[in-house]
């Protein structure tokens, strides 16, 4: 307390000042409207700056959290989009006579699920480029799962453990893929040359195939992988050392330089074709 004291007496000219300068705005402030206005107006574009930074401040720390649920969102609409394709594909295929029997009695569940997860490590800078995602078996993730981002195909599970999976992206060599152009009944195999990690190659496509700058590539037969996702669009034609097939580069729809959302593919029929197909080679 005596100190308190001592420091009061010690700088009391200086809290006078400040208490007469303080006194000085009031009056000012309080019997002049232009100088109110002035003060008002300042006070109100502070406060707004005050607000609006916190406001950013705040929305930057709960932006992982957004983008995680929107992800999750982008998931489940996935999944309807899938499903009412398939549907719509079946009622075609059914007539439109039979429309009202197949709303009934024919829809059936997807046969995919899609589960949200995240980068966490991303390496291209070799030729074996490899994805970590940070879902796990916890998850429900499984090799050879099929991996997405909401642009196209990003490539294939792994490795898994219980909080991390590693995918094996298109941009690496050991990556096939069944693909075909849109509108085109022929297919080929999509392949990587180890060059530019924004092409791949679509090989083994029948030399009388009509192609065109441009054209869309879509997933084909694959026990992995739906039909008709986009997996990237014809660029150039590329070099082939068979006169039977072309060879056609590819712009990958997914760029892997700026991905950090991805989608899992549950194909809750995997296992029983898988072990159907495996009878065969016992």
């Amino acid at each position: 307390m005596r100190n308190l004291f001592n420091f009061i007496i010690k700088n009391s000219h200086r809290l006078v000042a400040i208490l007469l300068i303080a006194f000085s705005f009031y009056l000012v402030f309080t019997h002049n409207s232009y100088q109110r206005s002035v003060y008002l107006t300042s006070a109100n574009s502070i406060s707004g700056w005050c607000f609006t930074a916190s406001s950013n401040l705040t929305s930057f720390f709960h932006l992982k959290k957004s983008n995680q649920l929107l992800l999750a969102r982008n998931a489940g609409l996935e999944y309807e989009i899938y499903t009412l394709k398939r549907n719509i594909n079946r009622m075609v295929s059914n007539g439109l006579t039979e429309v009202n029997a197949f709303i009934s009695d024919s829809i059936a569940p997807s046969q995919f699920d899609f589960i949200p997860a995240e980068v966490v490590n991303l390496s291209f800078s070799g030729v074996n480029n490899f994805i970590t995602l940070n879902k796990g078996t916890a998850h429900g993730i499984k090799p050879d799962m099929g991996v997405i981002s909401q642009s196209g195909v990003v490539g294939v599970v792994s490795n898994v453990s219980r909080n991390f999976s590693v995918v094996i992206p298109v941009i690496n060599p050991k990556f096939r893929l069944s693909a075909k152009m849109k509108n085109s009944e022929n297919y080929g195999s999509i392949s990587w040359d180890g060059k530019n990690v924004r092409h791949a190659q679509l090989r083994e496509l029948p030399k009388h195939e009509i192609y065109r700058e441009g054209d869309t590539v879509l997933t084909s037969f694959s026990r992995i992988f739906p039909k008709n996702l986009i997996i990237g669009f014809v660029s150039s034609i590329g070099e082939s050392g068979d006169d039977n097939f072309n060879v056609l580069n590819i712009r990958l729809a997914t760029n892997f330089y700026t991905l950090q959302d991805v989608l899992v593919i549950n194909d809750l029929y995997h296992e029983e074709q898988k072990a159907l197909e495996e009878t065969l080679l016992q």
